[in-house]
């Protein structure tokens, strides 16, 4: 039995191994695809212990080494959701430009999850909850930032 292994962000993988299963059976070619989402799942975990800059940039250098693209809606998913959720934390704190920049930042990947999901599937449904929660957070951060600004106008 040949073993398949892939390089994602440093980890074990062979991504030739796609084009040399185009000739095998269907039982090798759902291990594969196993084994590819396992290791997208672990490169995803390994991610967490970064911070949020530092997470955002090893997901994009993983996406950006994949040569098939069945996993990257769920590494561009990570990435919205690791940039919502710093957004929600930074209007939590009251940093507007940051929480902008990064609901701003969210576009991309949601619109790479368009493309790639053929706007259908899980992914794909999440990736439109989380453009939602964008727009009703860069809402209020824009209302809160001007709020902001004509209080110290009249200071």
């Amino acid at each position: 039995m040949t073993e398949v292994r892939f390089v994602l962000c440093g980890k074990c993988v062979r991504m030739q191994a796609v084009a040399v299963g185009e000739k095998k059976n269907a039982e090798w070619k759902k291990k594969l695809g196993d084994s590819f989402e396992a290791c997208v799942s672990e490169s995803i975990e390994l991610a967490s212990s970064l911070a949020y800059q530092n997470r955002i940039q090893m997901l994009e250098k993983c996406i950006g080494g994949m040569c098939e693209d069945s996993q990257k809606p769920v590494m561009f998913l990570e990435i919205a959701t690791v940039l919502c959720h710093a957004g929600i934390s930074a209007v939590n704190t009251k940093d507007f430009v940051t929480a902008l920049r990064a609901f701003h930042d969210c576009h991309r990947p949601v619109q790479e999850i368009r493309r790639l999901t053929c706007q259908t599937g899980d992914v794909y449904r999440e990736a439109c909850v989380i453009e939602n929660d964008v727009a009703f957070h860069m809402a209020t951060a824009s209302a809160l930032q001007a709020i902001k600004a004509g209080t110290l106008l009249h200071l």
